[in-house]
């Protein structure tokens, strides 16, 4: 089943307005009803996804964009971004086990992604050919009536 897009945010590249987006996805998690630690995660998984963009993808440059597209399925809310930038390292996207860092070992970087692969059900990487990403994070929808309690939250 196709389902058209809830939303769909075209954002430059500065990550001020990254506050924007991670504002419109609390909310739109508020609106279907998703639990407020669920709605916390999701917010700093999608706002480390798009930060990982402007770094990763853009080099840290502010005159680019990229898009945000939020679906609701049968089953899931999705949150796909799409940019133009240079195609991500597969092996930097990589699912890994997460060991708890020594404090005199943390260094900037590096635990984003395995964040966003703890609080979505699923996660795809898709790195363009010479140019772009599309990234998908899925997470199941609550129960009708019901706010959504993910199973690792218990």
């Amino acid at each position: 089943m196709v389902m058209e897009d809830d939303i769909r945010l075209e954002v430059a590249t500065k990550p001020r307005l990254l506050g924007v987006v991670r504002a419109m996805v609390r909310s739109y998690l508020q609106s279907k009803g998703f639990s407020a630690e669920t709605v916390d995660l999701a917010v700093l998984a999608v706002d480390e996804a798009c930060a990982n963009s402007i770094r990763h993808s853009y080099g840290s440059r502010t005159d680019c964009r990229m898009e945000l597209r939020v679906r609701m399925t049968d089953t899931h809310v999705e949150f796909e971004l799409n940019d133009d930038g240079v195609p991500l390292d597969p092996d930097r996207c990589a699912r890994r086990e997460l060991v708890p860092p020594e404090l005199n070992a943390l260094r900037p970087g590096g635990l984003g992604v395995q964040l966003m692969y703890r609080v979505f059900d699923e996660i795809t990487f898709e790195p363009g050919g010479e140019r772009g990403n599309r990234t998908l994070m899925r997470l199941q929808r609550p129960p009708s009536g019901q706010s959504a309690r993910r199973a690792h939250d218990a």
